[in-house]
């Protein structure tokens, strides 16, 4: 989907004049928020860790009421930004502050990166919090979230940093807390490796939105691919809160949808990413019902992916990406996204993809009454976080890993 937001009828959406709302630097603190009650669970890491290189002096811990602030380990589990992430949209919601010591502690380039900031950043001018530790290459952040009500943003993260990952971040704190449509722009990466792609938001991470009564319009005007970026990433998010919700199984395979595509390439390199991936699926038996399309998009800078849509009965989408990058030959990347989908189809009766098993966690968190659904894999951005909502919410969540190979395994929240 490419131009101004639509509805599904094919009504433009009203046109909004996004307000840049980064130049505001500290922001005041108010009395705790009512929507979600504090919780009595404690902290799932206690621990504060001094003196390590690219420490950023803390605000002192007596400034915060102790039994509401949350202690968070970033090395935790995966480890990557996602703990992040996750404590930035329930200290919104929740009211409650945070202090995250050794941020990506374990990764080649460890501390925040620009992605990171900005989703801070945005989270920050959001809540009207105060913030300490925000810069590049920082360990330990403290965020103090204030009163807010969600209004229209624009975001560029300056970078070709993932959009969808900021997007994420700020979704459930605009879509609970919003008494109209929020428009929210941002520019930057809209193709990036270890990050949801544009093709995914839009056929898969939207429909379990929807089905968890969380609707959301989306568009891609252009393409942003690394290291250019300049991508742009628009959403139309409805007031709405999350619901429970239980898939335990998938039916039968219906169709295959792709979309091989290309920005400031050749024709042909998008023809080759189809070819591949029409040639593997049909040693396989499954061409019967496959259709990929090839397309170019608009962007600033260079790039190439193919998703596929895998669409099973009484199920949601699951969209597997290959992401094309220097080097990497065209049949390299449909093998990327063929294999991500051989891999999910193995496991018969997975109702969600690995990638949005971790994805869907949270809203179902925040939702009354109980969600179980089955899952192709119980990852380590699963069980993050998992641990990471359980550090602000008193709120029970398992965990089953599969029992055999070929088996799902299974979540259950609440």
């Amino acid at each position: 989907m490419e131009g101004r937001l639509r509805w599904s009828n094919g009504r433009a959406m009203p046109e909004a004049t996004p307000e840049d709302r980064f130049a505001r630097k500290r922001w005041a603190s108010h009395a705790p928020h009512d929507a979600i009650p504090p919780p009595v669970r404690v902290s799932w890491n206690a621990l504060w860790k001094h003196g390590q290189p690219g420490d950023v002096p803390l605000v002192p811990a007596s400034t915060y009421p102790s039994e509401r602030f949350v202690d968070l380990d970033g090395s935790h589990g995966e480890g990557g930004g996602q703990i992040l992430r996750t404590a930035l949209s329930l200290s919104l919601l929740t009211g409650r502050p945070f202090r995250m010591t050794s941020i990506r502690a374990n990764r080649d380039q460890p501390g925040l990166r620009p992605q990171h900031l900005k989703a801070v950043e945005a989270a920050a001018i959001l809540g009207q919090a105060e913030v300490t530790g925000a810069a590049a290459g920082s360990r330990e952040l403290v965020f103090r979230p204030g009163a807010y009500s969600p209004s229209d943003l624009t975001i560029d993260i300056g970078t070709a940093g993932s959009t969808s990952l900021v997007l994420q971040t700020l979704h459930l704190p605009l879509a609970m807390r919003a008494e109209s449509a929020v428009r929210v722009v941002l520019t930057g990466g809209t193709f990036n490796p270890k990050a949801p792609a544009h093709p995914f938001l839009e056929h898969t991470w939207r429909a379990y939105l929807a089905a968890l009564g969380l609707p959301i319009a989306l568009a891609m005007p252009a393409a942003g691919f690394y290291p250019r970026g300049g991508g742009r990433l628009e959403a139309w998010i409805e007031p709405a809160m999350p619901k429970a919700w239980v898939q335990t199984g998938r039916g039968s395979l219906r169709r295959i949808l792709g979309i091989a595509g290309v920005a400031n390439l050749r024709d042909d390199i998008a023809g080759r990413l189809r070819d591949r991936a029409l040639r593997r699926l049909r040693l396989l038996g499954l061409t019967a019902n496959v259709e990929i399309e090839a397309v170019r998009w608009p962007s600033p800078g260079q790039g190439a992916a193919l998703s596929l849509i895998a669409e099973h009965e009484g199920a949601i989408p699951a969209t597997f990406v290959g992401l094309g990058q220097r080097g990497k030959s065209s049949e390299d990347v449909a093998d990327e996204a063929v294999d991500q989908l051989l891999a999910f189809e193995a496991v018969d009766q997975a109702a969600v993809d690995p990638h949005s098993a971790d994805q869907i966690l949270l809203p179902l968190a925040l939702a009354e009454g109980r969600s179980i659904y089955t899952v192709s894999q119980t990852t380590d951005h699963l069980r993050t976080n998992a641990a990471t909502i359980g550090a602000f919410l008193d709120r029970p969540i398992m965990i089953e890993e599969p029992s055999t190979e070929g088996q799902p395994g299974r979540v259950m929240v609440g």
